[in-house]
């Protein structure tokens, strides 16, 4: 496998392959052809480089191979878990207290938002402001 400054080493590769989602044996089809981790390491040399997918190297897994799974855990959220797992660590690795989850105080101030009153309430405000305008 190629060795690129972008490429994984093998304390990030253990780390960050917990994250990663797991083949579901069920799934029917072809094997893979490559390696998560020849993935993941050609998904972080485009985001190392800034080159456009196509530019890919040669000895890495093909361009669109990479970007459809750079896509997939995309809309899975999984580079967003993946963020926060490494951001929680960096955080705890240099002393410092594991954030809050905001999804908890989110949905609370959203609750509180989307009641029947204050949705009636908030109409009404925006009926008296469209009608208080003066010359």
């Amino acid at each position: 496998m190629p060795s690129y400054p972008s490429s994984l080493t093998e304390s990030e590769w253990k780390v960050l392959v917990e994250l990663l989602p797991k083949n579901n044996p069920q799934l029917r089809g072809r094997p893979a052809k490559h390696s998560k981790r020849a993935i993941v390491d050609g998904i972080l040399y485009m985001a190392r480089s800034g080159a456009g997918w196509r530019m890919m190297p040669n000895d890495l897994p093909p361009w669109k191979t990479c970007y459809h799974y750079f896509r997939i855990w995309a809309k899975q959220g999984i580079w967003e878990s993946v963020h926060n797992h490494l951001r929680d660590l960096a955080r705890l690795k240099a002393g410092k207290k594991k954030p809050r989850p905001l999804r908890l105080l989110t949905g609370k101030a959203f609750a509180q938002l989307a009641t029947p009153e204050f949705v009636v309430m908030m109409r009404v405000r925006k009926l008296q402001e469209e009608n208080d305008t003066f010359w």
